[in-house]
């Protein structure tokens, strides 16, 4: 066993004593593909940190309920995948038209084609809904098997396999009429 890996072990059974400073190494371990994940259920930069933020709290208060029944990173994707639906239904219920465009010119300072660039990712991945996008990230930016995807996503396997086809086609056949629109 590697240094690494003994030490992996021993944050996770530190963390699942309760001992914060162990819970922050697991958290600085996954936090990138955890953040990918959430952003691509809620879109927004903004809300990102705040999805986090929370996310992370709750797990912290239920790592005594975590049974060890998938890896701590599976689980930790399954709390953060929750709080940033909820997110989204609360901030649905309180968005106002057009905040979107203004939420993009607000934090863009990079230049006109990188922002155009970003817009038209955004603009593609909208065509997808919630849980396409998700199990998208998760299989094919994240690395997650279709079944670590489906305990994520508390859906059966077979179906993040169709929401991962259905996923691409869609990509593809925008990407494919956004080349024959531009010619």
């Amino acid at each position: 066993m590697t240094p690494f890996a003994r030490q992996r072990i021993e944050n996770t059974r530190r963390a699942l004593a309760g001992d914060p400073v162990a819970f922050g190494e697991i958290l600085r371990e996954h936090d990138a593909d955890l953040r990918a994940m959430v952003w691509t259920i809620i879109g927004s930069r903004i809300d990102l940190d705040d999805v986090m933020q929370l996310s992370y709290e709750r797990a912290f208060r239920s790592i005594a309920s975590f049974e060890g029944r998938s890896s701590i990173k599976t689980w930790l994707h399954a709390i953060c995948r929750r709080v940033a639906i909820d997110q989204l239904r609360y901030e649905g219920r309180r968005r106002h038209e057009g905040s979107d465009a203004m939420e993009r010119l607000a934090s863009s300072s990079s230049p006109a084609t990188t922002v155009m660039a970003q817009i038209e990712l955004e603009e593609t991945f909208a065509l997808l809904d919630e849980s396409q996008r998700t199990a998208l990230v998760l299989t094919a930016c994240l690395g997650y098997t279709n079944a670590d995807a489906a305990e994520i996503m508390n859906i059966p396997e077979g179906t993040i396999a169709s929401k991962v086809h259905r996923a691409r086609n869609k990509l593809v056949h925008a990407r494919t009429k956004l080349a024959t629109d531009s010619q």
